[in-house]
């Protein structure tokens, strides 16, 4: 009678798990690490976009910003989120992560952008100049 043995010995199957985990050791931090990268790129895209809203209101009122800041946000396109919480607005808190804010006083506008490490992204804008 011939026996035949067909299937895989356990030290083949260890084998493939301990190199599936090495490869998820390293997939899984260089993962994560981009998904961060892409956060940040979205928050500065955020701040953008209010300066592209705000020189646009500027190219079409003679070179003057809008008067308050409400107004300026109100020009932003769609909703705008806060990458690092899909459920917060862009605008909420100041210096919160992920967020931007539009500080207008004497006719400047400051767009300041907060990344994941508190960093912040600024940009100012000024009436007439």
């Amino acid at each position: 009678m011939l026996k035949n043995k067909q299937g895989f010995t356990l030290i083949e199957l260890m084998i493939v798990v301990v190199i599936i985990g090495i490869l998820a050791a390293i997939a899984i931090p260089n993962y994560v690490a981009m998904q961060d990268r892409a956060r940040e790129s979205s928050v500065k895209a955020n701040a953008h976009a209010g300066q592209l809203s705000a020189e646009d209101d500027a190219v079409i009122h003679n070179g003057t910003y809008p008067a308050d800041v409400a107004a300026l946000v109100a020009l932003l396109p769609g909703r705008i989120v806060n990458p690092f919480d899909a459920a917060g607005d862009a605008f909420a808190a100041a210096a919160a992560v992920g967020t931007c804010t539009y500080v207008l006083a004497a006719g400047v506008y400051t767009i300041e952008a907060y990344g994941q490490d508190g960093a912040t992204t600024m940009l100012t804008l000024t009436n007439g100049m």
